[in-house]
Protein backbone atom coordinates (compact mmCIF):
# COMPACT_ATOMS: atom_id res chain seq x y z
CA UNK A 1 0.00 0.00 0.00
CA UNK A 2 2.71 2.59 0.88
CA UNK A 3 4.64 1.48 -2.66
CA UNK A 4 0.95 2.95 -4.18
CA UNK A 5 0.84 5.95 -2.26
CA UNK A 6 4.57 7.06 -3.23
CA UNK A 7 4.15 6.15 -6.77
CA UNK A 8 1.10 8.46 -7.09
CA UNK A 9 3.04 11.11 -5.17
CA UNK A 10 5.55 10.60 -7.77
CA UNK A 11 3.00 10.60 -10.88
CA UNK A 12 1.38 13.86 -8.99
CA UNK A 13 4.94 15.74 -8.76
CA UNK A 14 6.05 14.83 -12.32
CA UNK A 15 2.62 16.05 -13.34
CA UNK A 16 2.58 19.31 -12.04
CA UNK A 17 6.03 19.67 -12.87
CA UNK A 18 5.20 19.55 -16.65
CA UNK A 19 2.42 22.09 -16.63
CA UNK A 20 4.74 24.43 -14.73
CA UNK A 21 7.18 23.84 -17.27
CA UNK A 22 4.42 24.12 -19.93
CA UNK A 23 4.18 28.04 -21.52
CA UNK A 24 2.97 30.42 -19.09
CA UNK A 25 -0.42 32.74 -19.91
CA UNK A 26 2.11 35.47 -18.88
CA UNK A 27 0.67 38.60 -21.27
CA UNK A 28 1.34 41.65 -19.40
CA UNK A 29 0.34 43.52 -16.20
CA UNK A 30 -3.11 42.44 -14.96
CA UNK A 31 -4.85 40.15 -12.20
CA UNK A 32 -3.72 36.08 -12.86
CA UNK A 33 -4.94 32.95 -10.92
CA UNK A 34 -2.02 31.54 -9.33
CA UNK A 35 -1.44 27.99 -8.68
CA UNK A 36 0.99 27.12 -5.19
CA UNK A 37 1.71 23.39 -5.83
CA UNK A 38 4.12 20.79 -3.99
CA UNK A 39 7.15 22.21 -7.01
CA UNK A 40 6.03 25.56 -6.45
CA UNK A 41 3.80 28.23 -7.82
CA UNK A 42 3.32 28.97 -11.06
CA UNK A 43 0.43 31.30 -13.52
CA UNK A 44 -1.96 29.22 -13.84
CA UNK A 45 -4.51 30.84 -15.91
CA UNK A 46 -5.48 34.78 -16.93
CA UNK A 47 -4.93 37.53 -17.28
CA UNK A 48 -8.15 39.37 -15.94
CA UNK A 49 -8.88 43.21 -15.99
CA UNK A 50 -10.09 42.80 -12.59
CA UNK A 51 -9.73 41.19 -8.89
CA UNK A 52 -13.46 40.06 -9.26
CA UNK A 53 -13.14 38.37 -13.03
CA UNK A 54 -9.94 36.85 -11.34
CA UNK A 55 -12.10 35.21 -8.26
CA UNK A 56 -14.57 34.05 -10.50
CA UNK A 57 -12.12 31.93 -12.38
CA UNK A 58 -10.73 30.61 -9.15
CA UNK A 59 -10.93 26.52 -9.36
CA UNK A 60 -11.26 24.90 -5.65
CA UNK A 61 -7.98 24.05 -3.62
CA UNK A 62 -6.65 20.88 -3.86
CA UNK A 63 -4.88 18.43 -2.61
CA UNK A 64 -1.42 19.62 -3.63
CA UNK A 65 -2.65 23.00 -5.16
CA UNK A 66 -3.87 25.99 -3.60
CA UNK A 67 -5.44 28.78 -5.82
CA UNK A 68 -4.89 32.58 -5.68
CA UNK A 69 -5.45 36.07 -7.20
CA UNK A 70 -2.59 38.53 -7.08
CA UNK A 71 -1.24 41.19 -9.73
CA UNK A 72 1.27 41.17 -11.64
CA UNK A 73 3.02 44.26 -13.13
CA UNK A 74 5.96 42.45 -14.48
CA UNK A 75 6.15 38.91 -14.78
CA UNK A 76 7.42 37.26 -11.66
CA UNK A 77 11.10 35.41 -11.44
CA UNK A 78 9.46 32.12 -10.15
CA UNK A 79 7.51 32.04 -13.49
CA UNK A 80 10.14 32.02 -16.29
Amino acid sequence: MTIRVALCALALSVTFAAVAAAESPWKGAAWYVVADTIVGPFVWNGPYMSKDECEKALPANEEDADYSCEYFSERPSWDE
